[in-house]
């Protein structure tokens, strides 16, 4: 997703050669080669500020900056998806949504991320042909949607396993592959079926022919009316993310009434290994929860853009928008390292690829570190163990010594 507006590099932007005209049919009246449609002219009026022109210099360093951005999100994401291709422990339910979301990471790493470098570093002129602008504008769309609809997954699994246990026990390989389907052939119906066919353009026709002229080819921008921009923004942002924000709620809500009731009852043993299930599942629904508000965070500025944009009249100045616009982007980085910082598995697993463990063929739990809470738990059970055996060698002796053996006492 990209700013309406667009230069071109030595000439300045077509907003500015049409001021100059402007300028110059003030000056005179009579060379009609400056005049200019007053139905442009009404709609140049009412736009914002151009966008920034850079010399060569700043373009080389600011297209350096940009470049580490997809860089890391590859390696990352690869090694999230490589991770759990090569950890057993990995290879459950909620991480089959996490590698559809790393894949569509690295979709926008690879298809989305060097053409806004291009354009930055070409002060926003696009010599690669508009057909390929509109490609990469649906990949755009696409993929973003396709990560907030894998969010959503997450949450729905993470909300079975904490609210409904029983149902999320029979969460069937069909089923998982019908919902990653549907996290990428939906997304398909908001991006590349709208925006190849120019149904975002329905009734913005003057303004497109005024700012953005067939004839001219060195400009690649995403304009959309308002119907597509509630649309688009309301499928692919808002009404995923009250969904997940009622999950989540429902989630921790839960978690903390199985907790306290928990803690109400003397542990039996089946309790005992709910309390260490429900532990688990817990700390995996917060990890969740924060990949998906860093998502929110990201990505909110350009959705409110998005939506606000066309009804004021594309105002929104363009520095704004590459901000917000990158901000989404850096999203898509960052989610190895939340998996990394919040997930003892994923930790293991990533320090055993960086140490070449897995090339060697070392295997995964050999490298098990017993967590703190795991071994005081295993201690207060070991402790229990031994006094009820020294109970039972006690009783055996008083048994024995006074002339009663029992028989049923398995030595």
């Amino acid at each position: 997703m990209t700013s309406i507006y667009n230069e071109s590099d030595f000439g300045g932007s077509f907003l500015d050669n049409l001021t100059i005209n402007v300028n110059l049919t003030g000056a005179n009246d009579n060379d009609s080669s400056t005049q200019i449609d007053p139905k442009c002219q009404a709609i140049f009026d009412d736009l914002g500020p151009p966008p920034p022109m850079f010399d060569i210099t700043w373009r080389y360093v600011l297209s350096c900056l940009l470049f580490i951005f997809p860089c890391l999100t590859m390696l990352g994401n690869v090694m999230v998806i490589v991770a759990v291709l090569t950890h057993k422990r990995l290879q459950t339910v909620t991480n089959a949504f996490v590698v559809s979301l790393a894949v569509a990471d690295i979709m926008v790493a690879i298809l989305v991320m060097p053409f806004g470098i291009y354009q930055q570093y070409n002060n926003k002129v696009w010599n690669l042909g508009r057909q390929w602008c509109l490609i990469t504008t649906s990949f755009d769309v696409m993929f973003t949607t396709t990560s907030i609809f894998n969010l959503s997954c997450l949450a729905i699994d993470r909300y079975l396993a904490i609210c409904r246990p029983f149902i999320h026990e029979r969460l069937s390989r069909p089923v998982v592959i019908v919902m990653l389907s549907i996290c990428w052939v939906v997304p398909v119906f908001i991006s590349f079926l709208p925006i190849m066919n120019n149904w975002n353009h329905i009734g913005i026709e003057d303004y497109i022919e005024c700012v953005f002229p067939e004839s001219d080819e060195t400009h690649c921008g995403f304009v959309v009316n308002k119907a597509y921009a509630v649309v688009c923004s309301l499928i692919a942002f808002y009404i995923p993310t009250v969904f997940i924000v009622i999950c989540n709620v429902h989630i921790f809500s839960a978690a903390r009434t199985q907790a306290k009731q928990i803690r109400s009852l003397e542990l039996s043993a089946h309790q005992h290994h709910r309390r260490g299930k429900l532990k688990h599942e817990t700390k995996a629904a917060k990890t969740v929860g924060i990949i998906m508000g860093c998502f929110f965070i990201c990505w909110f500025p350009f959705f409110i853009f998005n939506i606000i944009d066309p009804f004021i009249g594309y105002r929104i100045p363009y520095t704004l928008w590459t901000i917000a616009l990158w901000l989404g982007y850096i999203n898509s980085m960052l989610n190895p390292f939340l998996y990394y910082n919040f997930n003892r598995h994923y930790k293991m697993a990533f320090r055993r690829l960086l140490s070449c463990k897995v090339c060697r063929g070392i295997s995964e739990f050999r490298d098990d570190v017993v967590p703190s809470t795991l071994y005081t738990d295993l201690s207060h059970s070991n402790s229990a163990n031994s006094h009820s055996c020294l109970h039972t060698n006690g009783a055996n002796r008083h048994s024995i010594q006074g002339g009663h053996v029992n028989n049923n006492v398995e030595l």
